[in-house]
């Protein structure tokens, strides 16, 4: 069970002041309207506004049989996606697969592939990465639930025809899994023609609340970690929060201390800062969950509201060494939440070396757990010390039960947030302009207008120097 516990202290004015900090007062007020927000959060689940809600409970048995034909049989995957469909499945290998997953040999694998991320359509980095490959020994996942992704789909366009001229006609049916939604998708329909195999994404499914879902599990299968774990510990953290007191909810106390530090003291950068290099990858995930799903210019009126966090992942100790300079002393503009794990699953100790010299000697037989205990309390100590709310999340270890639980927590939180801001934290219309653009300086129809007015940005005159 997910031992997942968030500690919120040093975001009080009874910790920092009540210049940066929240007064009880402001917590209470908020705290007693959670039991309406709660009901609004679950009135999302009914409705169906996101099936991330169910993901938990989901049926894995058609999941499980695919992982089971393709495991063993391949040397690499490589998973063509971007954004949340990308940075979901890399954080879950990161988390929870071996720190140099790829270096290790087959048989210390257990018949996992290795593992390749096509998330960008960068030609010497696709030209690079398929000229390190055996195409052969190879299978790829595509992964965009609208299938209609410009970017995803033209790498796809690009390994189609790669596979059959150097592989074969046959290659495409027995080394590409398609994972998008079977009801609306152009990919579905490409599924069909050329005999691929399909995993499910329903419509009602972004990206980046896929993480636990057929986008990020069937690497996960693939990888030997363990999906029924995983999704035993999201559906605890889903019991855990399935009520309004946000006093006993970590889910809605991450979130409501977030909003109030950004409506009632302006810290609109909110960091996440992971003593653990397993967690720091959750923390980029986590960064496009925030800035897409609470990045909005209207609210659910249609209001301007211009509204949203700027997310930024940190690791420690070593952005002690950088970052933290600015998140101590700068601005303070700034909420960070410290990631911390009693047990990282490995133990190191320094040896007896150089005892006569004293900038060494204080570092004999030191644990490096301890040594990034240390470090998290130093950081913790100094950011609270100059007057700068942060608060905790604290694992007992790194698994399966633990990432499932952190992973719904920071989706629940983040649904929760939109609540609480009045917008829609699973639309993307910025992110939509995106796509357009692309479909329309392509020429693909029904973009005509936008067409003409890019064509025309294009052609002003730049002051350049």
């Amino acid at each position: 069970m997910s031992s997942l516990t968030l500690d919120y202290t040093n975001c009080l004015a009874e910790a920092i002041g009540a210049t940066h900090g929240l007064t009880k007062s402001e917590v209470d007020t908020l705290v007693a309207k959670f039991p309406k927000h709660h009901e609004n959060v679950e009135e999302l689940r009914t409705t169906g506004e996101s099936s991330f809600f169910d993901l938990p409970y989901q049926d894995t048995s058609e999941l499980k049989a695919l992982i089971k034909k393709h495991h063993g049989r391949w040397d690499n995957l490589v998973v063509i996606a971007i954004g949340g469909s990308s940075l979901g499945p890399q954080s879950l290998l990161t988390a929870l697969g071996h720190g140099s997953f790829n270096q290790l040999e087959g048989k210390a694998r257990k018949g996992s592939p290795r593992v390749f991320f096509a998330n960008n359509p960068d030609p010497r980095y696709l030209t690079e990465l398929f000229e390190v490959l055996d195409l052969k020994k190879t299978l790829f996942q595509v992964v965009s639930k609208s299938g209609a992704t410009a970017e995803t789909l033209a790498i796809y366009l690009w390994l189609q025809e790669t596979l059959k001229k150097k592989v074969g006609k046959s290659a495409l049916s027995g080394q590409v899994v398609f994972t998008t939604d079977r009801d609306k998708s152009p990919l579905f329909e490409i599924a069909k023609q050329e005999k691929i195999e399909t995993l499910h994404v329903p419509t009602n499914l972004a990206g980046r609340y896929g993480v636990l879902g057929n986008t990020g599990l069937f690497l996960a299968g693939l990888c030997g970690i363990s999906i029924d774990a995983l999704l035993k510990g999201a559906g605890d953290m889903d019991k855990r929060c399935r009520h309004g007191d946000a006093f006993k909810n970590p889910a809605y106390m991450h979130s409501l201390v977030h909003y109030l530090l950004t409506r009632k003291r302006r810290k609109t950068i909110h960091v996440m800062f992971s003593f653990s290099n397993r967690l720091h990858a959750v923390g980029g995930w986590y960064s496009h969950l925030c800035a897409v799903s609470l990045g909005k210019m209207l609210n659910r009126k249609g209001k301007a509201v211009h509204v949203g966090p700027s997310p930024v992942a940190s690791l420690g100790t070593s952005d002690q060494h950088g970052q933290m300079q600015l998140f101590a002393e700068g601005p303070f503009d700034k909420v960070v939440t410290f990631v911390t794990v009693k047990d990282h699953g490995a133990r190191l100790v320094t040896p007896t070396a150089y005892p006569k010299l004293e900038a060494v000697s204080h570092l004999q037989n030191a644990d490096f757990n301890t040594l990034l205990d240390y470090g998290y309390i130093g950081a913790e100590q100094h950011i609270t010390g100059s007057g700068r709310p942060n608060m905790t999340i604290l694992l007992d270890q790194v698994d399966e039960e633990n990432v499932g639980g952190l992973y719904y927590l920071l989706q629940l939180s983040t649904a929760m947030s939109a609540e609480l801001y009045g917008i829609d934290p699973f639309d993307q219309p910025g992110v939509e302009h995106g796509k357009h653009a692309l479909s329309a300086q392509f020429g693909r129809s029904g973009f005509e207008d936008l067409a003409k007015r890019l064509k025309e940005y294009r052609a002003k005159p730049r002051k350049t120097c």
